[in-house]
């Protein structure tokens, strides 16, 4: 499997030397295809749960893609638990592309998927290792569930309405690294010096409107284009053989930089290819003081950019807060761009006491029709971190139209 999911699985020919582009065919095995079952069955049980039982059996049936779900209900039910198709199946198959024919590749049956409990009363989950971690092998940064879990910690009680204090956190741990490289550091010009106080210094918030913040993501970028430079790097610099729809999550530059936390604090960098981590750094402070950039705010540069089918659809992108390991995660590239096309797909609050004082919010409008008034309706709410009403008593809908 060459991908980070549980369930799928791609399968290439071996070859002594690696094929010229475009002459590499790669399949999918698939636990869809396989079983003839894409979890649909799952689907009206969930709606009509009533119960974390209910929950529980309803995705039993689920196949793809697997998820690690948690639940509650009025009557104090939890659920924490791995939902999907999880095929049994060697080490390599899950790591690398495999010759899928040959003996030791084929799958035998279905993991059991995991569950588990609450710690303290206290269950968080943002994409990191946990449940799932014996089943897949790509996983977020444990940084944005530390972080909710601490948040969560601060007091025992917690309403519908400070969620978005949660939700629009911007504490970037992951910065940690680059910085404590940069304390050891004492030769630079002075403009570059300037830079280093002023990271030393910084909060760790990455904020729309921080300086700092824009500083940081400078000198991060810098970092990641002089480590993709290096000659260690450079058999990786080119396009492998693999289909084209693969690259783009192949490409080197976007791989060393959300590589970057781990490049930094391995000491194999330079015991086994010589790349010199402080003198990588300083030479991308020394860079990013040359240019004289930035010279404004994170928010300047950190934009909303979705893919738009329909380029004519335009609209003015926000500024945004946050970064790709904030508990506000709105995903650049760092050392190619600032633009964010990843962010919070959705935000809900569920007040089990209360329904009515629930809350909700999606980036653009709950609409996918251009010209539509809820077509990108929510998105200054999204934006300022604010929440719209879960209205769910029918007598207060209206009828706006038939589509």
């Amino acid at each position: 499997m060459a991908e980070g999911g549980a369930g799928g699985e791609l399968l290439a020919p071996a070859a002594p030397t690696l094929p010229q582009r475009g002459n590499l065919a790669v399949a999918l095995r698939y636990p869809p295809r396989v079983t003839s079952d894409l979890g649909f069955s799952a689907l009206l049980p969930l709606l009509r749960a009533r119960r974390v039982a209910d929950v529980d059996r309803a995705v039993e049936l689920w196949a793809e893609p697997v998820n690690v779900v948690q639940a509650a209900d009025t009557e104090g039910g939890l659920l924490h638990r791995v939902a999907g198709k999880v095929p049994v199946r060697s080490e390599a198959n899950r790591i690398r592309l495999v010759p899928a024919w040959e003996p030791g590749h084929d799958w035998h049956g279905w993991h059991e998927t995991p569950r588990g409990g609450l710690t303290d009363g206290v269950a968080a989950m943002a994409n990191q290792r946990g449940l799932a971690t014996p089943l897949g092998v790509e996983f977020a940064p444990p940084h944005r569930a530390d972080r909710i879990t601490e948040l969560l910690g601060e007091k025992e009680r917690w309403s519908a309405a400070d969620m978005p204090a949660i939700h629009m956190d911007t504490q970037l741990a992951s910065a940690e690294p680059l910085l404590e490289i940069l304390r050891t550091i004492d030769t630079l010009t002075p403009e570059a010096a300037l830079i280093r106080r002023t990271l030393l210094a910084w909060d760790r918030r990455m904020d729309a409107s921080s300086e700092a913040a824009a500083v940081y993501a400078a000198v991060r970028g810098a970092v990641v284009r002089q480590l993709a430079a290096h000659p260690a790097f450079a058999a990786l610099s080119a396009p492998p053989a693999y289909p084209e729809v693969l690259l783009p999550w192949l490409a080197l530059l976007p791989r060393v930089g959300f590589a970057l936390e781990h490049l930094l604090r391995a000491e194999e960098l330079e015991e086994s290819y010589g790349i010199d981590r402080a003198e990588t750094v300083r030479a991308a402070v020394e860079d990013v003081a040359a240019a004289r950039q930035p010279t404004g705010t994170w928010g300047d540069t950190h934009r909303l950019a979705p893919w738009r089918a329909l380029t004519w659809d335009a609209y003015d992108e926000p500024a945004l807060s946050g970064d790709h390991d904030c508990v506000l995660c709105t995903s650049a590239v760092p050392g190619l761009t600032d633009l964010s096309a990843r962010g919070p797909a959705a935000r809900y609050v569920w007040d089990l006491a209360d329904r009515e004082a629930s809350r909700w919010v999606v980036p653009l409008g709950a609409s996918g029709i251009p010209g539509s008034p809820h077509h990108r309706d929510q998105l200054p709410l999204w934006g300022r971190g604010d929440l719209a009403p879960v209205v769910t008593d029918f007598t207060k809908f209206e009828k706006e139209s038939d589509v």
